[in-house]
């Protein structure tokens, strides 16, 4: 629970006890760091105790509080920052904006370039943090962004990801950098439906023109699968908690160069396991494809029924004909479904439609066999990857499609 100081919020700020704090934010590709973020604390005059943020910002008693609290802190961070980027001006400084603060009122007044101007730092170093899920009116912030850009800022949305995230916001304000939150990175290694949820944000951004960042990094393993995804730009305790602008530019790179070493043996070690799952996949279809073509066409479900018993990583087999309509029933490994989301997955029955379907396409495509990537089977509710291949060598042969268990 947090405990607000007894004192105001006025008080605070006429006695100057703001501090920044700064957390690296680190780029794999360039092996360096790049910039920082800006994280705003206050020292409690009375004890010299450090007051955290959530704490500090409860001291606001309404929006007008919030907005010079807001603005206090952005001024505090651009002074902390002004001698870093004075020494270095490649690196960047990521600036949190309260988002309940922009309104009409407020978004014509300029004070954020002034204060950037003041302090002599390049606007176009300055990546201006918006919590879109704090932002009131859509027209208001979108005048927001688009003044910052003209004025040189960089603009990124934090929290990205969470249960109230309006991703909506992202293809109106084409944000330069999308922050995915923390609550999809925790032990994403373990996750696969963070993991799905992850590369549905990685590739909205890179469609978008959009930067994507992970925050709240704390593990080797949580950097190493976002990596692998196709991450570059990270923040977190792996790579260094906030800490006074001091010792900013002392920044210890060894988390970069270890997680740097990991990858490259992750990345090998990945792709020398997907080859020999792959292969045994391929032995799996060539097994099944060899007595179905030694058994007679009326006797395929039986087939495939005893294949299944036989080979308990199968989800389920059917085959498809040349224009990809199922003529065979799904035959499943009763173990395998999940029976109390049967109303949700049902295995696809005799005369279903799976001509749009990537494992038929890939076939009908020109080649011989496909696997496809893991995802969430329609038929058993469990992971798998579908393996698909023809079944006869012949142009119109029909194609035989395996759900593998993942």
């Amino acid at each position: 629970m947090t405990t607000i100081p007894n004192l105001s919020i006025h008080e605070l700020l006429e006695r100057e006890c703001l501090v920044t704090y700064l957390q690296p934010l680190v780029s794999m590709n360039r092996k360096s760091l790049i910039g920082f973020e800006a994280l705003s604390r206050a020292i409690d005059p009375r004890d010299g105790k450090l007051i955290p943020p959530v704490a500090l910002f409860s001291m606001c008693e309404d929006l007008q509080d919030l907005t010079l609290l807001d603005r206090s802190c952005r001024k505090k961070a651009f002074e902390t920052f002004a001698p870093i980027s004075r020494e270095n001006r490649s690196l960047l400084l990521s600036v949190n904006i309260d988002a309940a603060v922009i309104n009409h009122e407020t978004i014509n007044h300029g004070i954020t370039a002034k204060m950037v101007s003041s302090c002599g730092i390049p606007a176009n170093n300055i990546v201006i943090e918006i919590i879109e899920s704090k932002a009131g009116s859509d027209k208001a912030l979108s005048s927001f962004v688009e003044k910052s850009r003209t004025n040189g800022f960089l603009i990124a949305l934090d929290d990205v990801g969470t249960g109230h995230s309006n991703l909506d916001r992202i293809p109106r304000l084409l944000p330069d950098i999308i922050k995915i939150d923390r609550s999809l990175i925790t032990d994403i290694h373990k996750k696969f439906h963070n993991q799905a949820v992850t590369r549905s944000l990685i590739d909205l951004a890179e469609r978008t023109g959009s930067l994507p960042l992970a925050e709240g990094i704390e593990t080797v393993d949580e950097a190493l699968t976002l990596m692998s995804m196709g991450i570059d730009v990270f923040q977190g305790y792996f790579f260094g908690k906030p800490g006074p602008a001091n010792t900013a530019l002392d920044y210890d790179n060894k988390s970069i160069k270890l997680l740097a070493s990991k990858f490259k043996t992750h990345m090998l070690e990945k792709l020398n396991h997907q080859k020999i799952r792959e292969n045994s996949y391929k032995r799996l279809t060539a097994k099944l494809r060899e007595a179905l073509m030694d058994g007679m066409p009326n006797t395929a479900d039986s087939i495939l029924s005893s294949f299944i018993t036989d080979n308990s990583n199968i989800e389920c087999a059917y085959i498809l004909d040349t224009h990809g309509i199922q003529i065979s029933e799904t035959i499943c490994n009763p173990y395998k479904l999940m029976e109390n989301r049967r109303l949700i997955y049902q295995p696809a029955p005799s005369g279903a439609d799976h001509s749009l379907k990537e494992y038929y396409l890939t076939i009908k495509a020109g080649k011989n066999w496909n696997s496809t990537a893991s995802y969430i089977s329609l038929a058993s509710g469990n992971n798998c990857v579908t393996v698909s291949t023809k079944l006869y060598d012949t142009p119109k042969s029909p194609i035989l499609c395996i759900d593998i268990s993942t």
